[in-house]
């Protein structure tokens, strides 16, 4: 595949469906992070930005914040939301497999569900470090094999595994400790990945489902290639999410279950 037919293929997917509402979701995860990472007068980079939900936190927590995406919707939403509230980021175009800043530019870089997703993770993971200081910090956070996330390509793994070729980046390597030392294996770095659970509210497991029905450009890519199985594979993982939910006020709430990798680099 060429540079350009990737790029397309990379924006077509996360332009499908609506982003914008699948980032609501995962706000509180950046807000929390960026209150536990305390970055105020840190020169700070969230890379694979999307709609900008890491970047603002970090601007509002009184960091200096660049931030890059591949996906030129998403950006411009991230834009509109930070000239809304007033917040200088620096919002760019870039590629994770080619990170457009200068070598050690960064005290901190961050990627929120965003690295994880690279289909050169390697490369993905070099470039981070590249772009961050000595004694600096990069933290990603990737979704698993855990939670409400893991389970629809979980289920489609199982009944379609060839859509899964040998050989295809596995995005649950950056959420665990061997799996990220194993991506940044070439970097002078030390790691420590975390375990961390969001409880996510919605009214019942099968609003989750037409939810992501509607806006998840991924769920909606893996409903497409397994055609007339989806109704099955749909059945099965609301049914398997039933082992990820408690009762809540108003309705219930499901569990997502995330990784998140610190790591610092050493030289």
């Amino acid at each position: 595949m060429d540079t350009d037919d990737r790029t397309r293929g990379i924006e077509q997917l996360w332009s499908e469906g609506d982003y914008t509402e699948v980032a609501r979701w995962f706000e509180p995860i950046s807000d929390r992070l960026i209150d536990q990472l305390r970055p105020a007068g840190m020169h700070v980079l969230d890379a694979a930005t999307g709609t900008g939900n890491t970047a603002l936190a970090a601007a509002r927590a009184g960091a200096e914040v660049d931030a890059f995406d591949l996906t030129e919707p998403l950006l411009d939403i991230a834009r509109s939301r930070a000239a809304a509230e007033g917040l200088a980021v620096r919002f760019r175009t870039g590629d994770l497999l080619d990170v457009p800043y200068a070598d050690a530019s960064f005290d901190l870089v961050l990627s929120t569900f965003g690295a994880f997703t690279a289909d050169d993770p390697v490369r993905a993971a070099e470039e981070l470090v590249r772009v961050c200081r000595p004694g600096g910090t990069v933290v990603s956070t990737a979704w698993g094999r855990e939670g409400i996330i893991a389970t629809v390509p979980q289920v489609v793994r199982e009944r379609r595994p060839e859509l899964f070729p040998d050989g295809a980046p596995d995005p649950a390597l950056w959420a665990v400790q061997a799996g990220a030392e194993q991506l940044f294996a070439g970097c002078d770095v030390d790691i420590e990945v975390r375990r961390v659970e969001t409880w996510f509210p919605f009214p019942g497991r099968d609003d989750l489902m037409r939810t992501f029905e509607a806006v998840s450009g991924p769920i909606r890519r893996l409903r497409g290639a397994v055609g007339e199985d989806w109704p099955v594979i749909r059945a099965e993982v609301i049914e398997r999410w039933a082992a990820f939910e408690r009762p809540a006020e108003a309705g219930i709430e499901l569990l997502g279950v995330h990784g998140e990798a610190q790591v610092v680099r050493r030289s």
